[in-house]
C-alpha cells in the first residue's frame, strides 16, 4: 500500500500552472538522483518533511546533475505532446499509489479520464489463438460499451486485441507502455499507439525517449494491474507477462480472473493453471461486468447489409454454424465466414471453442438493412 504521510495520502487540487510546472521539475530531478528509485525519493521526502527540503538534502553535485538531466526530459516531453504527473498530482492515477513502489512521476499523452473506474486489465499471450483473439474483442467490447476502461499492455495478441475493440466500441482504452511513451513498440503497433494518444491514455513512468529494456516490459505489469479493479488473463502460456500482472493484481487485493481455454494449447497452459489455482472464470463477457457489479445494456437490433442481413438473419432462425447459415441464405461458405467475421470484429456475434456461433449478449433479436 501506498505512503499514508500528508505528503502523499491526499491528492490536493492543481496549483497554478507555474507553480505546478516548478513542482513537477523538482520531482523530475529528485528522480533523476543516481541511485535513489522511487522507493528511496519517496522515503526521502517523507524523511526530510517536504520535496523541497528533499532536494536541499542533496549535495550540491547530485543536485546540478539530477537537475540537468531533469530539464532535459522536460523538454522532451514537451516535445511529443506529453504531460508529466507527478505523484502529488491531481491528476496522478489514484489507484498507482497503491503500489509499494508507486513511481515518482509518470508521462502521459491522450485523456486522463481514460484511466478512472470502472476499470478492466485484459491481458495475454503475445503468440494468441484465433479463440483468444476472439474472446478478447467480446469481452473488451462488452467491457467499453458498459463504460469501463479497458487497460493493457499494447503488446502483441491479447493486449492489442483489447485496445482495438474498445477503441472499436467507442469506449475508454488505457496502454501501460515498457517504453517511453514517443517509441513505438512493436513498430507494427505504431498506428494503434497513435490512435490511443488520440482517444485513449498512454501511460509510462520511462521518460518519452527511452526506448526501454527487458526488465521495464515486466515492470509495467504492475501498474496495469494497479489500475484495474479486475484483471482478465484470456490465454497465457507458463512464464507469461499475464501471469505476472495477476500476481501483482492479487497482492493489490484486486479481483484476478481468467477465461477458460484448450488443455493442450501450450498458449494457454499458464492460465487454465492460473484458473485452477484461485482465478474467477470468465464464461461469458457479462461474467465480467458481474464482477464489476455491472449489467450489459440492452442494444438496439443492428443496421446491416445486405449479406450481413441475411446472415444474422439465419441466425436468429436457429442457424448456428457456417454451414446451417449458408443453407438457410443460399451464400456461399466462404462468402458466409466473411460475413461472420465482420460482425465478430463488430461484437455482433461470438463463437465458442466448437466453431458455433451465436449472437452475442445483451443484443436485441431481429436487424434492419441499411
Amino acid at each position: 500500500m501506498h505512503n499514508s504521510s500528508p505528503e502523499f495520502a491526499l491528492m490536493p487540487a492543481s496549483p497554478h500552472p507555474s507553480d505546478e510546472q516548478a513542482r513537477a521539475l523538482d520531482w523530475l530531478t529528485l528522480r533523476q538522483v543516481a541511485g535513489l528509485g522511487d522507493v528511496g525519493a519517496a522515503r526521502l521526502v517523507e524523511a526530510s518533511g517536504s520535496l523541497t527540503a528533499a532536494l536541499a538534502s542533496l549535495t550540491v553535485a547530485q543536485r546540478s546533475s539530477a537537475r540537468a538531466h531533469a530539464t532535459e526530459i522536460r523538454q522532451h516531453v514537451a516535445d511529443v505532446g506529453a504531460r508529466v504527473l507527478p505523484r502529488d498530482h491531481a491528476e496522478y492515477p489514484a489507484r498507482a499509489l497503491e503500489l509499494h513502489d508507486a513511481p515518482v512521476v509518470l508521462f502521459a499523452r491522450g485523456t486522463i479520464a481514460s484511466s478512472y473506474a470502472p476499470a478492466v486489465a485484459i491481458v495475454g499471450t503475445r503468440a494468441a489463438s484465433r479463440y483468444g483473439l476472439r474472446v478478447t474483442r467480446a469481452i473488451a467490447t462488452a467491457c467499453a460499451r458498459a463504460g469501463v476502461s479497458v487497460v493493457s499492455g499494447l503488446a502483441r495478441g491479447i493486449d492489442a486485441a483489447a485496445h482495438e475493440a474498445a477503441l472499436a466500441a467507442g469506449g475508454r482504452t488505457v496502454a501501460v507502455l515498457g517504453t517511453g511513451v514517443s517509441i513505438h513498440y512493436p513498430r507494427s503497433h505504431r498506428s494503434l499507439q497513435e490512435r490511443i494518444a488520440g482517444e485513449g491514455l498512454l501511460l509510462s513512468e520511462l521518460p518519452p525517449r527511452e526506448s526501454g529494456h527487458g526488465g521495464t516490459f515486466p515492470r509495467r505489469n504492475r501498474i496495469i494491474a494497479a489500475l484495474a479493479d479486475v484483471t482478465v488473463v484470456v490465454e497465457a502460456g507458463e512464464g507469461s507477462g499475464a501471469l505476472i500482472t495477476a500476481d501483482h493484481a492479487l497482492e493489490l487485493g484486486r479481483t484476478v480472473a481468467c477465461v477458460p481455454n484448450a488443455i493442450d494449447l501450450p498458449s494457454a497452459y499458464g492460465s487454465n493453471a492460473l484458473l485452477k489455482a484461485h482465478a474467477e472464470p470468465i464464461l461469458s463477457p457479462n461474467d465480467v461486468l458481474a464482477l464489476l457489479n455491472l449489467k450489459a445494456a440492452p442494444r438496439a437490433a443492428p443496421v446491416l447489409d445486405d449479406g450481413a442481413a441475411q446472415c444474422w438473419d439465419a441466425l436468429q432462425q436457429g442457424a448456428t454454424d457456417v454451414l446451417s447459415i449458408a443453407q438457410r441464405t443460399g451464400m456461399a461458405a466462404r462468402d458466409v465466414s466473411a460475413q461472420l467475421s465482420a460482425l465478430e470484429i463488430e461484437g455482433l456475434v461470438s463463437f465458442d471453442p466448437t466453431g458455433m456461433v451465436r449472437p452475442a449478449p445483451g443484443l436485441s433479436t431481429g436487424s434492419r438493412v441499411g
